[in-house]
């Protein structure tokens, strides 16, 4: 059964046939988290799938004001290692990010079921530093970098990435940003610079250091700073953490320098 979603307030979650913004019908869900449940769907108008994030108004107004975050950063960006955002819209009672549907899986999910080498983590890496100089240029700090955050895509195409970055629901703007101000903790624990996790107000510094975590991790399958509990991956934060170089010393020097020195 079909609907249109228009109801001003009290409205049901979104469910499978429902066409929203008038253009997009859903047709099933990707994916469930803190800021909202994405969907593919069909743009019934230039007729692609799309991924289409549903954030109900009736939840935690964080979701509300991460999603206009991230329509403010993508405004800025246009690049090849970062998942498109096509459109920003609401309907009254809920709001609704249409972006890019990238087929591939996350770093996180490939590095658990062990399908990536040490070449594929290196060509990660290189599309990840690419993407983030490019946002970084443009007064964008992710803030968020994380396996789950990056999509290996599946068939890379001519002149795409070979790895994109998503979710900039957290995202700093160089700009006056009313939203987050010092004191203020957003992004994931266990990939979060010292700096970040006091509160503070971070710069494209912030990025590099989850992003060598991640490489990190996927080089030797562990995330140093991870531990049991939260409080305890806390503790862990801001001490020297172990050396690439040393667990990998068949990694080229250089690389594992890199990673070591961010």
């Amino acid at each position: 059964m079909e609907r249109t979603l228009n109801l001003p307030s009290e409205a049901a979650p979104a469910a499978e046939g429902d066409l929203v913004l008038e253009r997009y019908r859903l047709v099933h869900v990707l994916g469930r988290g803190g800021f909202g449940v994405v969907w593919l769907a069909e743009d019934e108008r230039l007729e692609r799938d799309v991924a289409l994030k549903v954030i109900m108004h009736g939840d935690d107004a964080t979701a509300a004001r991460g999603a206009e975050r991230e329509a403010l950063a993508a405004a800025r960006l246009n690049h090849p290692g970062i998942v498109a955002l096509y459109e920003l819209g609401s309907d009254g009672h809920a709001a609704y990010l249409v972006s890019e549907l990238v087929n591939g899986r996350t770093f996180g999910e490939l590095r658990r079921g062990g399908a990536l080498s040490d070449r594929d983590v290196a060509r990660i890496g290189a599309a990840l530093c690419e993407a983030l100089a490019h946002a970084h240029a443009r007064g964008v700090v992710h803030r968020d970098v994380k396996p789950a955050n990056v999509i290996v895509v599946s068939e890379p195409a001519a002149g795409a990435g070979f790895a994109k970055l998503a979710d900039f629901g957290v995202a700093h703007l160089a700009s006056a940003d009313p939203v987050t101000m010092t004191g203020d903790v957003v992004g994931t624990l266990a990939y979060m610079a010292p700096e970040q996790a006091e509160g503070e107000r971070v710069s494209a510094a912030a990025d590099v250091y989850s992003l060598a975590l991640t490489l990190y991790e996927g080089w030797t399958g562990t995330n140093p700073v991870h531990a049991a509990t939260p409080a305890a991956t806390a503790r862990r934060m801001g001490k020297r953490l172990p050396s690439l170089a040393r667990a990998r010393r068949d990694l080229p020097p250089e690389l594992a320098e890199a990673i070591d020195a961010a």
